[in-house]
């Protein structure tokens, strides 16, 4: 507690805000400091005066140490255990002009103004040349998938769990469309099994270095995912993503315009019925927290085959770059309005405004019509 009140016989009449980040998980590793370096921007552009620092854990309990030192150079840190120490004080007695808060994976309205917090270098630049210099045609573009592993021994019944052969027809897909595509994971048993000189498997752990995440999804045309923490990272270094069969609504970005979802379709087991998207909401399901409680509500949730899944990345690299139309746009607004009116508040506090884009072939699987 000595940290705090120097910090307030300084600055007595200051705020202190004290912002509590995860840094056990990849993906909050990788957006809190950049949702808290842009609060914190506003608040001096503004005139605050409050003083801003955080925690973001001990470098032992981080899931990438890498990250870790490079979040701890742009960022107000301070030593863990002095957060600890506030924090039991605070939860014991009344500490004037401290505010602690833990820290935002999701209030992401300002992404795509604002450049991002992550250092990018020649390094970089090199590694990622270095590893593209193994398919056949580097120059190509490319695209990177991040796909959360099947036999995840934490959670196996996760609905993101998949098998990477779901994704081999887009990959091939893709490659007959000019691209390369690199499949980037820290580590798997579950490894690419089609030959293609156009497709890399890169497991870091394995194959290459600390940092490789950083060098490879920065340069991506895009990010197929799903959600799995090297979306965030793709969302923290400004690059597009298209989520697969995003079932819980509640882990969609939906604060970013660079976040496109497609959703799984969803059957009564009672009735055997289709549910359309008002009806996935009336039925309680659009703030769903685990998997296994789709099955509580009496819902089986069938997520895309290996086909679709080639479909829709199709679909959505149709639509970059492409005119949108007022019927899309108008269907856009639909499905935002339909889930602010049944989670508007939630929305409000953990996103801001809906800017994610849901994918044409949900808004058409799921009945999503502008009246």
């Amino acid at each position: 507690m000595l940290f705090f009140f120097v910090l307030k016989k300084w600055r007595p009449n200051n705020k202190i805000r004290l912002v509590l980040m995860e840094s056990r998980y990849f993906g909050h590793q990788c957006l809190e400091p950049e949702v808290f370096l842009h609060e914190w921007q506003v608040a001096r552009e503004s005139g605050g005066r409050d003083i801003w620092v955080c925690s973001i854990g001990k470098r032992s309990n981080a899931i990438n140490p890498y990250l870790w030192d490079l979040r701890r150079q742009s960022l107000p840190v301070i030593p863990s255990w002095i957060a600890s120490v506030v924090v039991y004080w605070s939860n014991r007695r009344s500490i004037a002009n401290l505010e602690i808060r833990p820290a935002s994976i999701y209030r992401l309205n300002f992404l795509c103004n604002y450049t991002s917090a992550l250092p990018f270098g020649a390094h970089d630049l090199q590694r990622r040349s270095r590893i593209l210099s193994l398919l056949s045609e580097p120059e190509r573009p490319y695209v990177v998938l991040t796909i959360r592993d099947s036999k995840v021994v934490y959670d196996p019944r996760d609905l993101r769990n998949r098998q990477v052969r779901d994704f081999e027809p887009a990959m091939l897909a893709l490659v007959e469309k000019g691209f390369n595509v690199l499949r980037v994971v820290s580590t798997t048993d579950d490894p690419i099994r089609v030959a293609s000189r156009h497709i890399l498997d890169w497991q870091v752990l394995r194959d290459g270095q600390p940092g490789d995440e950083i060098a490879l999804i920065s340069g991506a045309s895009f990010v197929v995912s799903t959600t799995t923490g090297g979306d965030s990272l793709a969302l923290a270094l400004r690059r597009p993503v298209l989520y697969i069969d995003s079932a819980r609504l509640r882990l969609v970005f939906l604060g970013t315009e660079l976040a496109t979802f497609q959703m799984p379709e969803f059957c009564d087991l009672k009735t055997g019925k289709f549910l359309n998207f008002n009806e996935v909401l009336d039925y309680g399901l659009g703030w769903i927290r685990e998997s296994r409680e789709f099955t509580a509500k009496g819902i089986r949730v069938i997520n895309s085959s290996p086909e679709r899944i080639r479909d829709n990345v199709l679909e959505y690299l149709r639509c970059q770059g492409a005119e949108v139309s007022s019927e899309f746009v108008d269907n856009q607004g639909a499905w935002r309005r339909i889930l602010h009116n049944h989670h508007g508040e939630e929305i409000r506090e953990r996103h801001g405004d809906i800017r994610a884009w849901m994918h044409s072939a949900t808004l058409r699987s799921l009945d999503v019509e502008a009246s």
